[in-house]
This record gives structure tokens, sequence and C-alpha cells, in this order.
């Protein structure tokens, strides 16, 4: 199996140089030796790059992967559930997306010239105010998170 340079892996995965050596520092990667005073990485390290860019994609921060993938490019035991974790996060996000673009498009949609003159806007408005209130009354201080983070409850009448 081949080694590459930084310079090499850099070309074969898009990343500059710097980010590699960051990915490093948090234990993402990790060079297989040196050649002339540079470091140098196995073939499969590619691999591994693109394995963390999905991750990447899918959500997870860089804290998370290095806890799901250690530097060897080797998956922690538990990875199925921290996956299956991720995955029920990233469906939620999607609900919440989809309720969102069905809320523009009705506000798009709308012949009225305000918005305020619209009582379907207004049943969508109380619906998920009030679905916001049961999130917030159904959760104890010591789990709540910021209402950026919190599962959205679909609005009801849209």
């Amino acid at each position: 199996m081949g080694e590459l340079s930084i310079s090499e892996l850099r070309a074969r995965t898009g990343l500059a140089s710097s980010a590699l050596r960051f990915y490093e520092r948090k234990g993402l990667l990790r060079a297989t030796g040196r050649a002339g005073g540079k470091r140098v990485y196995d073939e499969d390290t590619v691999e591994q790059i693109a394995f963390i860019d999905l991750l990447k994609q899918a959500g997870f921060t860089l804290s998370e992967i290095a806890a799901l993938v250690g530097p060897n490019g080797r998956t922690a035991p538990d990875w199925r559930a921290v996956a299956s974790e991720k995955l029920r996060e990233l469906d939620d996000r999607v609900r919440r997306i989809q309720q969102a673009q069905k809320a523009l498009r009705h506000v798009l949609d709308s012949p009225r010239d305000h918005l305020d003159d619209c009582p379907v806007h207004h049943r969508i408005l109380r619906a998920h105010a009030a679905a916001l209130a049961r999130v917030t009354n159904n959760t104890s201080p010591a789990t709540h998170r910021p209402a950026t983070a919190q599962a959205r409850p679909q609005a009801a009448g849209t």
C-alpha cells in the first residue's frame, strides 16, 4: 500500500493542508510517519476523509466524528446507535423544513395583500404557538434545549 504526502492527500481529497493538519489535531486522522521530514499518510486515508466529510454533511460535529471514528479509520463499537440517533435528528429536521416550506408556500400563494387579513395564516400561527407551548411544558429544565434545537411539532391545519 502506498504512502501519500500531505500535498498528494490534499490533491486527492480537495482539503487544504491546514484542514488535514487540523483533522490530525482533532484526532480524526493520523499520519503513518514522515518522509523527508514531511507527514505521510496511508492510501486508506483518502476514504477516511471521504467518510468524515459524509458524516459532517449528515450533521455530525467534529467532536462527534472523533468519538465515532478513530484516527486509524476504525469505527467505534457503538457506531450503529450513534448513527441511528443522528438519523432520527435528520428525519426531524427534514420534517421541520417541510413544515416551514408548507407555511411559506401558503404565504406566497395567499391572495391577500396582508397576511394579517388571512385566517389560514392565523390558524397556522395559533397551532404552531400551541405546539411550542406543549414542547416547552413537557420538557423538564434539566433536559430543556434551546428553541432552535428542539423538535418542532407540526402545525395543524396547514
